[in-house]
């Protein structure tokens, strides 16, 4: 157990920390839902793990709540994996610290996004002296890679009225959400053996990231982008590979480039800072950015042909990585795209972007084209992890009684919002149009990145609104 177990309230705070103990990244979470299939079995509850990896926990209503309707509480099991340097996400655990009244974790991403929200709706069906009406607690799987928990979720487990989806923030209560694609595009090197000249490895570091989605507006700066225009600025470097970006909806903060080049390592080094100081006058959230060239004693025996090497590069530079189109009525995002990751394999290079939209026709508009942009450059584009967007409500039982409980215990801001971000409830929605459904969640920032810290006072908030809410559903 870590400090954090020790603040309050410890129901939650203790549950958090053993979701901090057991390796979850998206695609690896069936150890911690074994652990937390345990905690609610040993409880006396009902709790399965369906074929996909989800966990459904019920409870019966409390006495005096038997015709209540019944209350669906969820959230995802799986993070993201950022670090600031080598970390083996797959067996090694996080770990939390407390600073100045935040929790974040030592080189890493947190993972409260949504490991938070899992530790609340746990502390609430676990507490026998907690009394409302009857529960169901999912936990989804991969929901940052693909939701394919979601995607796969039985119907039958989604029979409720209401849904706290509980992978949201402290700005208001989100009531609707965009839909996204993930598109993965293909292109084949063509090599020739490498000339006599110095190894030599270009490192783009230091930007701010962040979410695909709700950063996307900022103007951070995206590694591969600047590494690109760079290395098309330099044409005397023959490049071996490039990699770079984490995750499909993360903005990339880090990216390198190996090659061989005949020209002096300090004169490149000079025109890398040159580069710099211009994206940084350009781009205020860049000012960490690090833009390095060093020499490299493993020298390539290979290098890509000189046409391979303009169209991916041109690919990359040329692609739409930025707001398409703005909603003034909800003065949010509408649609955008994301250049997010590439990999050098030995027989391919893979680049990997995501499209996001409110609508999801925009969104597959905005999908069409990015693909006929790298088929112009030779990439062979497949779409996959498609997820719908949830159409904003801003009326509605559930909203009305949130909006009242929240005042209650004093929790700011109040207001309906929708966001430019991809929730579970998209497929929720789909499978029971009926739900009405909100995301809600204690204060956390910088999610996506190492820098993720969760806000301890909003937690204990965001415990005592739940507790005032789920009372107050009735019919």
């Amino acid at each position: 157990m870590s400090e954090i177990s020790q603040l309050m309230p410890q129901k939650v705070w203790k549950i958090f920390d053993l979701i901090c103990s057991i390796p979850h990244i998206s695609k690896h979470e069936a150890a911690l839902a074994a652990e937390l299939t345990k905690l609610a079995a040993n409880a006396g509850l009902s709790a399965v793990t369906d074929e996909t990896g989800n966990v459904i926990i019920k409870r019966p209503a409390a006495k005096g709540f038997e015709n209540f309707p019944t209350v669906i509480l969820q959230a995802h099991m799986d993070m993201v994996a950022a670090a600031t340097g080598e970390f083996d996400f797959i067996n090694c655990a996080i770990s939390p610290y407390v600073e100045n009244g935040w929790v974040k974790a030592r080189g890493t991403t947190l993972g409260a996004d949504d490991g938070i929200g899992v530790a609340h709706a746990l502390s609430l069906i676990l507490d026998r002296d907690f009394a409302c009406g009857p529960l169901t607690v999912i936990l989804t799987v991969d929901e940052e890679s693909g939701m394919s928990g979601a995607r796969n979720l039985a119907p039958e487990h989604l029979q409720g009225r209401y849904l706290l989806n509980l992978d949201g923030s402290d700005k208001g209560f989100c009531v609707g959400c965009a839909g996204g694609a993930r598109q993965e595009t293909t292109f084949i090197p063509e090599y020739e053996t490498a000339a006599s000249g110095k190894a030599v490895q270009i490192t783009v570091d230091g930007l701010p990231g962040g979410h695909s989605g709700i950063c996307i507006h900022d103007n951070r700066g995206n590694a591969l982008k600047i590494l690109a225009e760079f290395l098309d600025r330099e044409p005397d470097i023959r490049l071996n590979r490039i990699n770079g970006g984490t995750a499909d909806n993360a903005i990339p903060y880090f990216a390198e480039a190996v090659g061989i080049t005949g020209k002096d390592i300090g004169k490149l080094q000079a025109a890398a800072d040159a580069c710099t100081m211009l994206i940084k006058k350009e781009l205020p959230h860049a000012q960490n950015l690090t833009l390095t060239v060093k020499e490299i004693a493993d020298i390539p025996e290979k290098v890509w042909q000189k046409n391979f090497t303009s169209n991916l590069l041109n690919a990359m530079m040329l692609v739409p990585n930025e707001v398409i189109d703005f909603d003034d009525t909800l003065n949010i995002v509408k649609t955008s795209s994301n250049l997010a990751t590439i990999r050098t394999f030995d027989d391919k290079v893979v680049i990997r972007t995501s499209q996001r939209s409110l609508v999801d026709e925009d969104r597959e508009k905005i999908s069409a084209a990015i693909a006929t942009h790298f088929q112009l450059f030779n990439g062979e584009s497949e779409m996959g992890d498609i997820y719908p967007a949830t159409p904003p409500k801003m009326s509605g039982q559930l909203l009305q009684t949130t909006i009242e409980c929240a005042k209650k215990v004093g929790k700011t801001p109040v207001s309906p919002y929708a966001i430019h971000a991809g929730l579970e409830s998209g497929w929720f929605f789909m499978k029971n149009p009926d739900l009405e459904i909100i995301t809600c969640g204690p204060d956390h920032i910088d999610l996506h990145t190492p820098e993720e810290r969760l806000n301890i006072a909003s937690v204990g908030e965001f415990d005592r609104f739940l507790r005032e809410l789920l009372p107050a559903l009735g019919n």
